[in-house]
């Protein structure tokens, strides 16, 4: 390479991204854990998943930055389902009902491997950003998600519940749903 041509890169610092080069990145992450986890389960069991993502997303959020960030994740969740909600409302004409958080099925836990995993790379390029747009982006997607796959929105008492639950294990899975004994789980 002709060193007269190549640029100088000792003072610029490491390329920072920009958040229009993210969305697509947080959105792809997304669509496609979203994807695979339908493959394994139902969509209740997919959006299962998305609440252990979201979950993990707080999790980090407060190990790393403490509760304030913990509270504007949650503002960003309930102004998501207060907007799904006011739609269908203007949609009916009727208050829409709260869905009840469902019972785990038997792609509860690989949904929630899943999702977690995606939140994990959505935090990689959060830690990339010049801010917390992708953060802020994946929990609003996140919920965006979380509402397709129930179908409605959950309250926000019983979804504060799960999100407030410790990470780790895995969610506890009715024995009537599970294959018959001797049956492989994967």
């Amino acid at each position: 390479m002709n060193e007269e041509h190549a640029p100088d890169v000792s003072s610029a610092g490491p390329p920072v991204e920009t958040q229009a080069e993210t969305v697509p990145v947080v959105n792809a992450i997304i669509a496609t854990a979203a994807s695979a986890a339908l493959k394994r389960g139902t969509g209740e069991d997919v959006g299962l998943g998305v609440i252990a993502a979201l979950r993990r997303l707080r999790a980090t959020a407060q190990e790393e930055a403490g509760l304030a960030v913990v509270a504007a994740i949650d503002t960003v969740i309930r102004s998501r389902l207060l907007a799904e909600n006011l739609t269908r409302l203007r949609a009916s004409g009727a208050p829409p009902a709260a869905i009840v958080i469902p019972t785990p099925g038997r792609g509860a836990n690989a949904a929630a491997a899943i999702f977690e995993s995606a939140a994990d790379s959505c935090l990689a390029v959060n830690a990339h950003a010049p801010d917390n747009g992708p953060l802020e982006l994946a929990v609003y997607a996140l919920t965006g998600q979380l509402v397709q796959q129930f179908g409605g929105t959950p309250a926000w008492p019983a979804l504060k519940d799960e999100l407030d639950r410790p990470l780790g294990g895995h969610i506890p899975v009715p024995t009537s749903v599970l294959p018959i004994e001797g049956a492989p789980v994967h």
